[in-house]
């Protein structure tokens, strides 16, 4: 049998209205809740660890731009 779970969590003396994380899963046991929460946890680290690399290349290619230094040309033929 699961049981819905609400799991806030908060660094600190955060104010109680402003968890870090809230979520709510569906678990058998508390240990299952805090892990299915914390497995959401890793892949939402791992996708902004991409975006922000992502986000520099963008940075990076625009300042190369500006600076006359175009990394791939488009060559027609």
């Amino acid at each position: 049998m699961t049981t819905l779970w609400r799991i806030d969590v908060r660094l600190g003396d955060a104010p109680p209205e402003a968890p870090l994380r809230r979520a709510v899963v569906e678990a058998p046991t508390e240990v299952e809740a805090l892990r299915i929460v914390l497995a959401q946890a890793e892949q939402d680290r791992s996708d902004a660890e991409e975006l922000l690399q992502d986000g520099q290349e963008e940075v990076f290619s625009r300042t190369e731009v500006r600076e006359g230094h175009v990394e791939h040309q488009g060559h027609t033929d």
